[in-house]
């Protein structure tokens, strides 16, 4: 039951509130008898004060957590139309009823709650008593799950065909392409399947549903392609590569010939056949030119230069390509390469004179591309390895105002000083003391009993007897465990020491510091992973298949899974947070002792190990691993979960 409900009374020495008293301390302790007793007690001493301030409402719940179902359809039956709670105590009436099998009674009420009543509450009731109140329940809404429910029960092929359409990255997609796959017969609906598989990386079923699909002449380019980008996405390059180069010979001339050529070329660097790889893309910009994807592989034979170390090389193809014209992303791009180019090189004043022009430009977000605070991060480098400390050290301290981002912490470094870090508080054996402090705040917003009952007042203040500011608001949420919630709440708060937890919720404590402990790992990486990956929303999935706390995608679950000894990982089980917390320990504890660099081990996390190996492999220098990283989203990653981390680490210091 959620603290909410104990924030009902003040406390005081009659013997109805000491009855009270003495009910809700049991109700914080889930002492459901304890807590039985005291409000009968109290009921008998004070009816209608009791009353008055919605004690059989609490009643009613507290009967919900025994399992008394007639008493809890009672006591919520007993709150007035006029009551603010009474649309709430209906449903749990009705919930009540389903339990008692009285369905006409569940529907009636069900159908005189408010339009605007959660869907998923209504749904919850239909999972719980299933047969025909769940199919009434489900023909009266709209969400897409109560479509899919409903499709179900009446095996609809047709409902299911319509939600997968709507939309095909949710598990209600996934869920309905099985229920249609053994169905599936043409070849347009199999690869409209296969695309949800692969969406959600269920790459086997996808491969069967391609493979029938490229038997018809009028698919077998489009299935052949996907086939070949699954492998790919498997690490199974050598066999993607025969692909590639079995679509380029069957559908020469056509889009899929220029398609697999570039792809081929990636194919030969990830199998780390750098001279093949190299060729394949100067073929590939000679042959289409402006036709194709001539940045894109100029950006890739670039770096295969750098892996090479063949630099002058590669400064030459920057120059052949900057004396071309250029998309401003793809400029700036290039210009920041060739600056790390002349880095590594030890041209230091070459490289910032590129990148002061850099810093007078408004930068842009590509693959490659480099932040403002990078840019300066770089500049300071350039300024110390050519003497000039003092400007070096006025850039660092500059970045190092903003202490939490990357870079800030990188030049807290520079400057000879430690990051902030205090892995130890959040896993303090004594009582959480922000969850005390946030207790300690909504239980000073109670107000006397009253002697009648409130009919003006709204939900949320019946329930804590105040309406909640925003901050209130997210205090709520922190006590209830929806952190996801108070986050979104509390970045919109002023930064200060009071939000900050809110903001940065040690949620799953004790869960996370045994995995830390388990596994030896710090466990603040553990939170900063999960607040940049889900915001501790154990149902948070993502468009590419990942799913729960730490949005493992279902093959590096199973990956880690077998090897740790943990019996089959379902989707369904990546929802459970002990299950993706361990995971994730464990994982993250393999990243750590593999790579030796958080800032790898996080690319990895991201982007995977196979593209961390590509990335490090431009440069020996690790001052240059973040800015090589070369998905957009994975270099945002690295840095936000740095942040976070050292976010957690300035609690208690």
């Amino acid at each position: 039951m959620p603290l909410v409900l104990t924030l009902l009374f003040v406390f005081a020495l009659t013997p109805f509130e000491s009855s009270i008293e003495r009910a809700f301390t049991a109700i914080q302790n889930k002492e459901w008898i304890t807590a039985a007793a005291g409000l009968d007690e109290a009921y008998a001493e004070q009816p209608t004060i009791f009353a008055a301030n919605n004690f059989h409402y609490l009643r009613g719940r507290v009967a919900e957590d025994q399992g008394d179902w007639q008493r809890a359809r009672d006591e919520f039956r007993k709150i007035a139309e006029d009551n603010p709670l009474h649309a709430l105590a209906s449903w749990h009436a009705a919930r009540a009823f389903a339990r008692l099998h009285d369905d006409a009674a569940s529907l009636e009420l069900l159908a005189h709650l408010p339009r605007n009543f959660p869907p998923a509450w209504k749904l919850q009731i239909a999972r719980e008593a299933g047969g025909s109140v769940a199919l009434q329940i489900y023909n009266g809404l709209p969400t897409r799950e109560a479509r899919y429910e409903r499709a179900r029960a009446l095996n609809d092929i047709a409902g299911f065909w319509t939600l997968i359409r709507e939309s095909e990255d949710d598990d209600i997609a996934l869920d309905s392409a099985r229920l249609l796959s053994g169905s599936a017969d043409s070849a347009s609906d199999q690869m409209r399947l296969a695309e949800v598989f692969a969406l959600h990386r269920q790459f086997e079923e996808a491969l069967a549903l391609y493979q029938h699909a490229a038997a018809d002449a009028a698919y077998s380019a489009d299935a052949r392609y996907r086939i070949a980008r699954i492998h790919f996405q498997q690490e199974n390059y050598r066999v993607a590569l025969e692909d590639y180069r079995g679509l380029a010979k069957d559908f020469a001339g056509t889009d899929w010939e220029k398609e697999s050529d570039y792809e081929i070329a990636s194919c030969y660097w990830r199998l780390a056949e750098y001279r093949d790889s190299e060729q394949a893309y100067v073929d590939y910009i000679r042959k289409y030119g402006q036709s194709g994807l001539r940045e894109a592989a100029t950006r890739n034979l670039i770096d295969v230069y750098r892996v090479l170390g063949e630099n002058q090389k590669a400064l030459a193809t920057l120059d052949r390509a900057l004396a071309t014209q250029l998309s401003p992303a793809t400029r700036q791009v290039f210009l920041f390469t060739k600056a790390k180019v002349l880095y590594i090189e030890k041209r230091y004043a070459a490289a910032l004179a590129i990148l002061q022009q850099l810093g007078r430009t408004r930068l842009r977000s590509a693959p490659g591309s480099a932040t403002a605070a990078e840019v300066e991060y770089f500049q300071a480098l350039c300024h110390s390895k050519l003497g000039n400390q003092a400007a070096a050290k006025a850039v660092w301290r500059k970045l190092a105002r903003n202490e939490f981002s990357y870079y800030g912490q990188r030049a807290t470094e520079k400057l000879g000083r430690k990051p902030i870090s205090n892995s130890a508080a959040v896993c303090l054996s004594e009582p959480n003391s922000v969850l005390k402090n946030i207790e300690a705040d909504l239980a000073s917003l109670r107000h006397p009993l009253r002697s009648e009952a409130g009919t003006a007042a709204d939900v949320v203040s019946e329930l804590i007897f105040t309406r909640p500011a925003r901050r209130t608001a997210a205090e709520i949420a922190y006590v209830a465990g929806q952190y996801d919630r108070s986050i979104s709440l509390a970045d919109r708060l002023p930064k200060t020491d009071t939000t900050m937890p809110l903001l940065y919720p040690v949620g799953y404590a004790k869960l996370i510091c045994d995995a830390a402990t388990a596994y030896k790992i710090d466990p603040l990486w553990l939170h900063a992973i999960i607040w940049q990956e889900s915001k501790y929303d154990p149902t948070s999935q993502s468009g590419a298949g990942a799913r729960g706390l730490m949005q493992f995608i279902p093959e590096t679950a199973r990956a880690v899974s077998a090897s740790i000894g943990m019996p089959a990982v379902t989707v369904e089980k990546l929802y459970e947070p002990a299950i993706s917390i361990q995971l994730g320990a464990a994982y993250w504890s393999a990243l750590i002792q593999k790579l030796k660099s958080p800032e790898m081990a996080l690319a990895a996390y991201n982007g995977g190990p196979d593209n961390v190996q590509r990335w490090a492999s431009k440069s020996s220098d690790p001052e240059l691993f973040v800015s090589d990283i070369g998905f957009v989203e994975t270099k945002k990653y690295v840095m936000l979960v740095f942040a976070a981390r050292a976010a957690y680490g300035s609690f208690g210091n």
